[in-house]
């Protein structure tokens, strides 16, 4: 009769005891936007609510769409010279932010339509 040696890759089989070190390198997008370069592609009032598709040039992620909402009556000229999408107490803060699909401006123009 013969002897069959099962063959496996794990670390062990080599009498080691430590498992081999593995390198991950993360590579980041940027995908902060600049507010002050920034394009309205579309824009909706809803129940009083502002409802804004921006696009930011340069971001990477969602090839730099934005889809933001603000407070109800929110007067949109305090926006004209810079939109910042992030969430802030300095008044100019958007409300909320949504995915930015086609699903995702349903989800706004719902949303500001249930709002009192």
């Amino acid at each position: 009769m013969g002897m069959i040696k099962h063959f496996s890759s794990h670390y062990n089989d080599n009498g080691c005891n430590t498992p081999p070190i593995i390198k991950y390198v993360e590579t980041r997008v940027n995908s902060t936007p600049d507010p002050k370069n920034f394009k309205i592609i579309r824009k909706e009032i809803i129940n009083g609510y502002p409802i804004l598709l921006i696009n930011y040039p340069g971001v990477k992620n969602y090839e730099g769409n934005k889809i933001l909402m603000y407070s109800k009556h929110f007067d949109l000229n305090y926006l004209n010279n810079k939109i910042d999408p992030h969430f802030f107490t300095d008044g100019t803060s958007p409300i909320a932010r949504f995915e930015p699909t086609k699903y995702g401006w349903e989800l706004a123009t719902t949303l500001a339509t249930n709002l009192l």
